[in-house]
């Protein structure tokens, strides 16, 4: 007798709570369940044979959803690869179920093969850890397998959103007899969890007001989020009527907010401009991190007399050293709803003006950026007597986004370490980048591993939307086997910069050491050829910008396979043109 069925009907719990996708890794004790998942008609599965990919598979669908998707491996090291992911889904805010198969509770430390401590194995990066029952007799434990589950999806999908992780261990047999019928139970328990939309009660509103109605200097910074065009029109609206400061990182997804501060990390760099824009009254903050180390650095060094962070739930960092504020509820209605609390007075209208005085100066140190960054890449008035170098190629494929867009390409993907660096010294909002780009990059941990796995599962969730991956050689080496699966999709194009190195560590102190080409820069002689057409993908190649112009006119272009660009520099001219850039 096959005795599985409350673990078939976690299944029909799933498929109940609208979770579309399962990503799956093959294994025996996981069968009961991969199993079930497989023939449950309403979810879709794939199976990723390497469980590191494949929980970063999970979370770039998960991330394009925002829904939960769930993870399935089989027991021992397989869920300890699931890591990386969970913890990078944790910080950025993603909803993940984590189911790993386990041996029966009897057996751990008994040296049986596939066997270790799975319990809470997790637990720093998760919001909670269940284990299941090993057996099912009982109905209590029929009961409690119900609950848990329910719990586990109503906790990863409440915010903010993150992993949840439940261990099931399994007995033999594994696998049903070769006439099974298996049936879902349409009416097994389902609780479901309404969220509230958090507010701001008449009093909270007055205590607000009553500093923001005498700052004369605001500053808005928003962290890495999702693209949200109601929130910009909000920010819009408060930076024309009420003079606000709004600074954007390129993850920030702010690009549609016009007379925005973008290139903030080019210009702070220079101590004499922290010293003249000073110290600002209030900070307003919201989304989560940020990629601008000078940013950082001047919101250290000046202190604003008040900083305040929007966010209507969980822990809320320090970044700055200086919070004094949290203000639980969300951005959007944060700035919906404080133009209905104006003070129309004298003195309030005095505030406003001072306000766009502050404005206008954070809008000059931005155009001298501005002018510099038209001359190399723009107006090509300098760009002849440049050598190709990889910060060109991050400008016009972020230019061509918004050419494209958005009928054929809508999502960019921004790899670590340099490659999302790139992307924010030049803040390809400045050239228009269209507001149906949305851009994403791994910057809950920051590391290489899962970039290309991450792009790959925002392409299989949305065939329709064309995902653009810019990466560097050893991020993407380090992850080719999300390229590794019977799935690859065919709107997938990856723009491969390789300089043979860690590039970015002849950019720091590191690359001052006798020790920086061997253990820090870390100089390799491969390529990505032989992975690209492994894959079948279409393999492009150049190192001149001759070759690049041309291929970029059909490199976006639909024929139903994934396309991949190599594009060799070298690390010493990068930093050249890098230089030049950022010598204003």
């Amino acid at each position: 007798m096959y005795p599985y069925q409350p673990i078939i009907n976690i299944v029909e719990i799933c498929a109940q709570h609208g979770i579309k996708y399962v990503i799956l890794s093959p294994g025996s004790r996981c069968a009961p369940l991969t199993i079930a998942f497989v023939r449950h008609p309403n979810i879709k599965t794939l199976t990723i044979p390497d469980e590191r990919s494949a929980a970063f598979i999970a979370m770039g669908v998960a991330q394009q959803l925002n829904e939960p998707v769930a993870l399935l491996c089989t027991s021992g090291s397989a869920g300890l690869n699931y890591y990386p992911a969970i913890a990078e889904a944790y910080y950025q805010q993603i909803p993940l179920l984590v189911l790993t198969a386990d041996r029966p509770p009897e057996w751990i430390d008994q040296a049986d093969g596939q066997t270790i401590r799975q319990r809470e194995m997790y637990a720093n990066h998760i919001k909670a850890s269940y284990e299941l029952p090993v057996d099912y007799a009982h109905p209590d434990a029929v009961w409690q397998v119900e609950r848990t589950v329910n719990k586990a999806i109503n906790l990863c999908r409440a915010f903010p959103p993150a992993p949840v992780h439940i261990n099931l261990p399994f007995r033999e047999p594994l696998y049903p007899p070769k006439d099974f019928e298996m049936k879902f139970d349409k009416n097994v328990r389902i609780i479901k969890e309404i969220a509230s939309e958090p507010t701001l009660s008449e009093s909270a509103w007055e205590e607000i007001l009553e500093v923001w109605n005498q700052a004369g200097k605001v500053l808005v910074v928003g962290g890495q989020d999702r693209l949200d065009l109601e929130l910009c029109e909000y920010l819009i609206q408060s930076y024309n009527k009420l003079g606000i400061v709004v600074i954007s990182d390129i993850i920030s997804n702010l690009h549609p907010c016009k007379y925005k501060i973008q290139l903030q990390d080019i210009f702070l760099v220079k101590k004499e401009i922290q010293e003249e824009l000073g110290q600002a009254d209030l900070l307003i903050t919201f989304g989560k991190s940020l990629i601008s180390k000078s940013l950082k650095q001047y919101l250290r060094n000046y202190k604003p007399k008040q900083h305040w962070h929007i966010q209507q739930a969980g822990n809320v960092p320090d970044t700055f050293k200086n919070l004094g504020k949290i203000i639980r509820t969300t951005p959007k209605y944060f700035f919906k709803t404080i133009f209905g609390h104006q003070n129309t007075s004298t003195s309030a209208h005095q505030h406003t003006n001072k306000r766009l005085e502050y404005n206008r100066l954070w809008l000059e140190k931005n155009q001298l950026v501005v002018g510099h960054l038209f001359d190399l890449f723009v107006n090509n008035k300098e760009i002849q007597n440049l050598p190709f170098s990889e910060l060109e190629v991050v400008f016009e494929v972020n230019r061509l986004c918004s050419v494209f867009s958005p009928v054929k390409i809508t999502q960019l993907h921004l790899a670590n370490s340099m490659t999302v660096r790139y992307a924010n010294y030049l803040n390809s909002s400045y050239v228009m980048l269209s507001k149906q780009v949305e851009i994403f990059s791994n910057r809950g941990t920051s590391g290489i591993d899962g970039c290309v796995s991450t792009a790959v599962g925002h392409a299989l969730a949305n065939p329709e939307k064309m995902n653009v991956l810019i990466i560097g050689d050893l991020a993407f080496l380090y992850d080719r086997n999300g390229l590794w699966h019977n799935y690859l999709p065919e709107n997938l194009r990856i723009v491969v910069l390789n300089n043979h190195g860690g590039g970015i560590f002849k950019m720091i102190d590191a690359g001052t050491v006798s020790e920086a080409e061997e253990y820090f820069v870390t100089k390799q002689t491969w390529k990505a050829e032989r992975t690209a057409l492994d894959a079948g993908m279409e393999y492009f190649y150049t190192n001149n910008r001759t070759d690049f112009q041309e291929i970029m006119k059909y490199f976006f272009e639909r024929n139903g396979k994934a396309k991949l660009l190599e594009i060799e520099t070298d690390i010493a001219t990068n930093m050249k043109v890098l230089n030049e850039y950022k010598n204003l």
